[in-house]
Order: structure tokens, then C-alpha cells, then sequence
């Protein structure tokens, strides 16, 4: 196995359900794989526009966003190390749900959907997986919408930031159990529709409490399952 091989492979194990795949199964996905480097701000893929391949982000972050007809961005989320865009449209072939941008100097690797799809047919335990993958992404997404009728903003937005972390792919069980998110106070009230200083108010609660920490751009959750725990007894 060459060295080119290696490392991409060890890019594709980044994520939690290519990573133990035999190697008749891995050996056509890397050779089918390429890695980018990104600038800041290099757009990555296009709402409406054919996506044909896997985005597997190895360092940096990318940024999901959509723009209205007049001018306005809303900031749906941030993909990071190991998490994974594109499984939709690659399934489907066909279009982009969001727009992708990346947030500073990031590199990806870019998954043929073509060789993915192939894989799917070949290996069972990889397709149970990404439907696995499906499920939790639908369930968390669900948990989220209904707690915008049944939870007070506070809960919201600690759910938001789980989801941030949890809802384009699973932590890999490596990962520690705090994580920094590079966002913006404008770009959490950005994704849960709210006022900055409605989203200021709420997020002192949270960091009164110890369960995030707060610098410039960045929140970080210091004990993700301490913040699990405190949810669950909301109800």
C-alpha cells in the first residue's frame, strides 16, 4: 500500500462508518477519493446544482447556509473534522440542499457518489449503516423542530448546539467529551430566528449555569453529557 493509499484512507476513517469497511470494499472508494485544499470562503457546493460526490471534511470547518431572493444568509449550521455533506443529493443524485462554504483555510476529501453507490451494492453492513446515519440525523432534526413549540428559548438553544455537534454525522467515539464550535452570537440567533439580545439573555443562562464557556466566536461545551443530562430534565 502506497503512501498516496494510506492517507486516503485514513481520511475516509475519519468517519465512524467507512472506517472498518474490508478492503475490497475501501481500495475503490480511495481510489475514487481526492483531497482539496480550500481558501476562505471558497464555496464548496451550490443549492440547485448537481452534487455528485461525498464531502468529508478533515480539518477546518464549512459553513451551511442558504441566501432569500433578497440578499439575506441564514446560517443553518457548520460541518468539522470527520463529519460528512452530500449524503442526500449522492443517494438521490441530485441537487444540493444548501449551500456549502468553508470557514478559513479548510481541506476536504471529495467521495465519488458513483464508486459510494457502488459500494452500497457490494457491502449489506455498509448500507445498514448509512441508514443508521438516516435515522439519527431525521430523529434529531425532528426532536429539534418540536422543541421549537415545546421548550422555552434557553432549551432551544442548548439543543441547537448539540445538534450542531451531532446532526451531520456521529462524534467518533475518540472524540473528548467537551467541543469548541466557532460561531458567532449572530450566527446562533441567525439559526434559531431570534434577536441578538434575545440571544444573549438566553446563552448568560447557559454559561451561568457552567454549561458552556464563551469567547470571542466561539462557544465551548465543556462536558457534553453533563449538557445531555441537563435537557433530559427539562421534559
Amino acid at each position: 500500500m502506497n503512501t498516496l493509499h494510506q492517507d486516503l484512507r485514513a481520511g475516509l476513517g475519519l468517519v465512524p462508518w467507512l472506517r472498518d469497511l474490508p478492503n475490497e470494499i475501501m481500495g475503490p472508494l480511495c481510489l475514487a477519493t481526492r483531497r482539496v485544499q480550500l481558501m476562505d470562503k471558497e464555496p464548496v457546493a451550490r443549492r440547485g446544482q448537481l452534487l455528485t460526490h461525498l464531502v468529508i471534511v478533515v480539518n477546518g470547518r464549512l459553513s451551511l447556509n442558504l441566501v432569500s431572493r433578497s440578499g439575506r444568509r441564514h446560517v443553518l449550521g457548520q460541518l468539522r473534522r470527520s463529519q460528512v455533506f452530500g449524503l442526500i443529493p449522492v443517494v438521490e443524485q441530485s441537487t444540493g440542499i444548501y449551500n456549502v462554504d468553508s470557514l478559513g483555510p479548510s481541506e476536504v476529501m471529495m467521495l465519488s457518489g458513483d464508486a459510494f453507490l457502488h459500494a452500497l451494492t457490494q457491502h449489506p453492513p455498509l448500507s445498514m449503516a448509512l441508514i443508521k446515519v438516516m435515522c439519527a440525523r431525521s430523529r434529531r432534526l425532528q426532536e429539534f423542530l418540536a422543541a421549537r413549540n415545546l421548550h422555552p428559548m434557553v432549551v432551544q438553544l442548548a439543543l441547537l448546539l448539540l445538534d450542531i455537534t451531532t446532526l451531520y454525522g456521529f462524534i467518533p467515539s475518540d472524540i473528548e467529551r467537551s467541543v469548541e464550535l466557532h460561531l458567532t452570537q449572530l450566527d446562533l440567533a441567525d439559526m434559531l430566528g431570534i434577536s441578538r439580545q434575545s440571544l444573549h439573555q438566553n446563552i448568560q443562562k447557559l454559561q451561568a449555569m457552567g454549561l458552556i464557556e464563551l469567547s470571542y466566536s466561539k462557544v465551548r461545551i465543556p462536558d457534553i453529557p453533563v449538557l445531555e443530562r441537563w435537557l433530559d430534565k427539562q421534559g
